[in-house]
C-alpha cells in the first residue's frame, strides 16, 4: 500500500518501478521514478519507531511532577551506574584479552614472541580450577592436559604431584629437575608467581576433594621482555590507576548527567511557568486575548488549562459588562425619550388650556383627555419598567402551579379574537389531546397578552393571521407564536429580546411600544425554565418558539 501511493504519481505500479524488496518514489523535478536502496521493511520499522518515541515522549511530558522528579533522580543513579559499568567491563575485557585464552597465548607466542604475565597467570590458575573441579584432570584429551600442552609449546615446563605420587610431569624433564629450577628462581618469601630477566617459576599447592595437589611451573628461558620488565606489584599498581580512572569518570559522568537531567527537567517546569507569567502579566495590561499556549497532562498543564478558562470567563465577563453597559445606556436613552414625549404632548396641552386656546367645552374636553391618555401611558411605562428591574434582580414573586396549555389556549383563543379587531386566530396542536406544565399563571397570561399586543401593533393593514401551534416532544411542550405582520430582519432576532430595542432606531411610532416587552417575555419565560426565541418568516411576520418542561403528576 506504502509502495503504491508513493508510486501513483508516476501513473505506474509500484511492481513495475522497483523491485517487492525496496521503496520507490517518484521525482517530481526529473520526472522519472527513484529507487531507495532501504528496504521497505526497515523503512516501515523506522517510522514505527519513530512512532513509539514519538508517543513516549508524550507520556512523559504528561507525567506529573512528582513523578518527574523521581524519574529524573532515579535516571541521575542509574545513568552514571549503567555507564561506569559499561566501562569497567570495557576495561576487564581488554584485560582479559590482553591476558587472552590458550589461544591468544600460542598467537603470542607464535607471531609476537612474547607472553605477558596476565596470560601466565590466567593459565596456572586455569590448571589448579582444572584440578579442583575434574576429578579425570589426567585423562587422557582432558582440558589440563590441553592446558599443560599449550604452556609447555611457549617454554614452561609443568610438573603435579599429590600426597603420594608425581600425577604428570611435562615431556623432556624430571619433577627433581623442575624443583631445582624453580627454587633457583624463588628467592626467600618471594610469592608463588614469579617472573624476573632471568625466568619464569610458579610454585602453588590447591586443596579439593580429589585430594591436595601440588603445581610447579617452570621456564628459565622465558624472561620478562627487555625494558617491560614489572615487578610484583604490577597488577596492583595497574588496578590502582583503572580504580583512579573509573572514578573521575564516574564523577564526570555523574555531574555531566546531573547537569543535563537537571536542565530538561527545570524546563519542563520552567516553560510553562514563563508562559503563564505571560499570560499573567497581558491579563494584568487588559489584554485578554493572549493564550497560555502550552499542553500537558501534568499540574502544570492543568494549571495552565485552568488559566485559560479564567481568562475566558473574564473575556466573557467583560464582554457582558459592556453589553450591559450599552443596553443600560439605550435604556436611559430609551426612558428619557418615551418620557419626554408625552411630557411635551402633556405641557403642550396644559399650556393650551392655561392660554385659552381650548375656548370651548368640547375642546377642553379633548386636551383633557389627551393629557390623561398620555399619562396613562407614562404610568404604565414606569409599570413595566418597574417589573423588568424586579425580574433582572430576581425579585418578583412567582407562584406556580400546573396548567394545561391545550384547554388554556382553547379559552385564550376566544377572547383574543375580540381584541384582536378582526384578525384570523388559529390554534394548531397536531396530535398533542394535552400539554400539561408549570408556571405562574398570572405572569403567563402577561406573556402571550404581550405578544398578542405585537402581534396588533405591526400587523400590516387592518387585517392579518395569527397562528398557534402546540406541541409534545419528551419531556418539553413547544408553543410557536407566528403571524404575518411586518416582521424583523433576519439580523435582528435576537436584538429585539433586548430592553428598549425598537425596530425604527428614530423611535417615531411611540404608539407601538418602548421597547420593553419582549425583554419582559424573556426573563418571564426564563424563570419558568423554558426559552424562547425569535425567527423571520421568509413569507413575512415573525416566528417567536417558546420551549416549556413537561410537567409530571400534580405540584
Amino acid at each position: 500500500m506504502l509502495q503504491q501511493a508513493l508510486c501513483c504519481a508516476a501513473g505506474r505500479t509500484a511492481e513495475t518501478l522497483c523491485p517487492a524488496p525496496y521503496v520507490c518514489l517518484y521525482d517530481t523535478t526529473k520526472r522519472v521514478p527513484v529507487q531507495w536502496t532501504l528496504p521497505k521493511r526497515l523503512f516501515v520499522l523506522y517510522f514505527e519507531l519513530y512512532r513509539r518515541i514519538a508517543e513516549a515522549r508524550v507520556k512523559l511530558r504528561d507525567l506529573d511532577v512528582r513523578k518527574k522528579i523521581m524519574l529524573t533522580n532515579f535516571m541521575m543513579i542509574v545513568i552514571p551506574v549503567l555507564i561506569i559499568l559499561l566501562i569497567t567491563m570495557g576495561i576487564l575485557v581488554g584485560i582479559l584479552t590482553d591476558a587472552g585464552s590458550s589461544v591468544t597465548i600460542a598467537a603470542a607466542s607464535k607471531w609476537a614472541g612474547e607472553t605477558t604475565n596476565y596470560q601466565l597467570q590466567l593459565m596456572v590458575d586455569s590448571l589448579n580450577e582444572d584440578l579442583v573441579e575434574n576429578k579425570d584432570a589426567f585423562r587422557e584429551g582432558s582440558s589440563f592436559l590441553e592446558i599443560c600442552s599449550e604452556l609447555e609449546q611457549i617454554g614452561v615446563k609443568i610438573a603435579v604431584s599429590d600426597e603420594t605420587d608425581v600425577r604428570y610431569v611435562s615431556p623432556g624433564t624430571s619433577y627433581e629437575e623442575l624443583d631445582a629450577q624453580a627454587g633457583a628462581l624463588h628467592a626467600a618469601g618471594a610469592p608463588s608467581f614469579v617472573r624476573t630477566q632471568e625466568g619464569f617459576a610458579c610454585r602453588t599447592v590447591t586443596e579439593s576433594e580429589n585430594g591436595v595437589f601440588s603445581i610447579i611451573a617452570a621456564a628459565p628461558g622465558l624472561a620478562y621482555p627487555a625494558g617491560e620488565y614489572y615487578a610484583y606489584d604490577s597488577l596492583k599498581s595497574h588496578l590502582k590507576v583503572i580504580l583512579v580512572a573509573v572514578g573521575a569518570a564516574a564523577i564526570i559522568i555523574i555531574i555531566f548527567t546531573g547537569i543535563n537531567l537537571s536542565k530538561r527537567l527545570s524546563r519542563s517546569i520552567l516553560a510553562p511557568v514563563r508562559k503563564l507569567g505571560e499570560a499573567t502579566f497581558a491579563v494584568r495590561s487588559g489584554n485578554l486575548n493572549h493564550p497560555v499556549g502550552y499542553a500537558s497532562g501534568d499540574e502544570l498543564g492543568q494549571v495552565c488549562v485552568l488559566f485559560d478558562e479564567m481568562r475566558l470567563r473574564l473575556k466573557e465577563s467583560e464582554q457582558a459588562e459592556k453589553r450591559y453597559e450599552q443596553q443600560r445606556k439605550q435604556l436611559i436613552a430609551g426612558i428619557s425619550h418615551d418620557l419626554s414625549t408625552p411630557l411635551t404632548t402633556i405641557k403642550g396641552y396644559v399650556s393650551g388650556i392655561l392660554d385659552g386656546v381650548a375656548d370651548t367645552p368640547e375642546k377642553r374636553e379633548h386636551y383633557l383627555r389627551t393629557i390623561y391618555d398620555r399619562a396613562c401611558g407614562m404610568d404604565k411605562m414606569v409599570d413595566s419598567l418597574f417589573l423588568f428591574s424586579k425580574l433582572d434582580l430576581n425579585q418578583e414573586p412567582f407562584r406556580m402551579e400546573r396548567v394545561d396549555l391545550v384547554p388554556y389556549f382553547e379559552d385564550w383563543c376566544g377572547a383574543a379574537r375580540e381584541k384582536a379587531d378582526g384578525m384570523e386566530i388559529v390554534l394548531r396542536r397536531g396530535t398533542c389531546e394535552s400539554a400539561p406544565v408549570i408556571v405562574d399563571r398570572f405572569q403567563f397570561d402577561r406573556v402571550v397578552a404581550n405578544l398578542l399586543d405585537n402581534s396588533i401593533k405591526y400587523r400590516r393593514g387592518d387585517s392579518g393571521k395569527i397562528e398557534l401551534c402546540l406541541s409534545c416532544a419528551g419531556n418539553t411542550v413547544a408553543l410557536v407564536f407566528q403571524d404575518n405582520g411586518i416582521g424583523v430582519a433576519e439580523g435582528e432576532t435576537e436584538k429585539i429580546f433586548e430592553s428598549f430595542y425598537r425596530t425604527d432606531p428614530a423611535r417615531g411610532n411611540a404608539a407601538r411600544g418602548n421597547g420593553l416587552g419582549l425583554a419582559i417575555v424573556r426573563r418571564i419565560i426564563e424563570r419558568m425554565g423554558g426559552s424562547i426565541s425569535a425567527h423571520a418568516r421568509k413569507s413575512g411576520g415573525l416566528r417567536l418558539a417558546i420551549i416549556l418542561p413537561k410537567a409530571e403528576g400534580d405540584i
